[in-house]
């Protein structure tokens, strides 16, 4: 059973990976191209007559491998591979993108569209040990450029579009001050469930918990990092305050998760079930360490939200949010708000305002 936010997710993803290898791809032949200063890719596909011009071609022929290229990695997802060593698996993907781009090349020298029998097979063989040197550059070039492909795909998976793009321009080399909300989300009763698990167990539900968690991106939530059994969500002010999105991807989770509880519950024997505390605030964003980096958010306000999410449990509140995001909240429609007082924090000398929230049914 999927959830709405589910299949958006899915689909979501689906489009974001279609988009990234069209122009992979078309900026990949137009670079095999300038190298090999002739249009070999046109004339290998001239026989089922495009008759377009040069670089109508390459970005159709872009689109085709990028559809192609997209259901490989719908079909690879993370609840699959996760079963698998990463170099097998990124084998085993650029191996199936090769081969299906050779099928297409041999398809078109030969005009053969059909289903591929026995017999031929021999003749695709004889292909390859035919293939002239224009060809043999080419799979080459394709074959590295699959891998390629592949690690810029696990690359934006490990830190993000938003911070490779911050990374690559050169934005973090300096500290710099920054206005963002923040949602420490923590799995309830974590450490009895642990133990009743066992640490193999619990680390596969640690692994479909924050691939459900992956539902915050619908709501313009950045997953900043992984701590145990929780996570840090954060979102800059004008997407988090948006027709309360920071709340909504709170409860987004919930009912994904409610979605696969009959998942959960065969698999590990219970639904899973989630506090989180939010907060707003200046933080510093800096790229920190030599040999690896990585983005680091520094400031009370960090604090804050980690206290805040500790407080849910003496209160009995799944969701926590500060006095000050709730006076940001304008549009609360979906949601009710109750004043469980002005609480000082561990490590504050003030209390401050905080709010549960309730989603409206």
């Amino acid at each position: 059973m999927f959830s709405k936010d589910k299949i958006r997710i899915r689909y979501s993803r689906l489009f974001k990976s279609f988009f990234f290898h069209t122009a992979f791809w078309a900026l990949a032949f137009m670079l095999f191209s300038f190298l090999v200063t002739d249009n070999y890719l046109l004339q290998v596909f001239d026989n089922i007559n495009l008759r377009q011009t040069y670089s109508t071609f390459i970005i159709l022929i872009s689109v085709a491998i990028a559809i192609i290229f997209s259901f490989v990695d719908f079909i690879f997802t993370d609840r699959v591979v996760r079963f698998f060593p990463i170099q097998l698996t990124l084998f085993f993907k650029s191996l199936l993108n090769f081969a299906i781009a050779f099928v297409i090349i041999w398809a078109a020298e030969t005009q053969t569209f059909h289903t591929i029998s026995l017999e031929e097979v021999n003749d695709i063989l004889i292909t390859i040990t035919e293939a002239n040197i224009h060809l043999i550059r080419f799979l080459v070039y394709f074959y590295l450029l699959c891998f390629l492909n592949n690690f810029i795909v696990e690359t934006l998976k490990k830190v993000g579009a938003g911070n490779l793009n911050s990374w690559v321009s050169g934005v973090l080399n300096k500290p710099h001050e920054q206005e963002r909300i923040f949602m420490f989300i923590d799995l309830k009763s974590s450490t009895t469930i642990a133990e009743k698990l066992g640490h193999k167990k619990f680390s596969h539900l640690v692994q479909d918990v924050f691939n459900d968690m992956a539902v915050v991106d619908n709501y313009g939530g950045e997953i900043y990092n992984y701590m145990g059994d929780g996570a840090i969500v954060s979102w800059n002010v004008r997407k988090g305050v948006k027709r309360g999105n920071c709340m909504k991807a709170f409860y987004a989770v919930l009912h994904v998760v409610d979605s696969r509880k009959r998942y959960y519950k065969r698999k590990y024997g219970f639904e899973p079930k989630f506090k989180a505390g939010i907060h707003i605030g200046k933080v510093m964003v800096l790229q920190v360490g030599q040999i690896r980096r990585d983005i680091s958010y520094n400031g009370d306000t960090m604090n804050t939200a980690a206290r805040i999410e500790s407080q849910c449990n003496e209160l009995r509140q799944s969701l926590l949010i500060s006095g000050d995001l709730h006076n940001l909240l304008h549009d609360n429609k979906n949601f009710r708000f109750k004043n469980v007082g002005n609480i000082k924090l561990k490590g504050k000398a003030k209390g401050i305002d905080i709010f549960g929230v309730k989603e409206k049914v």
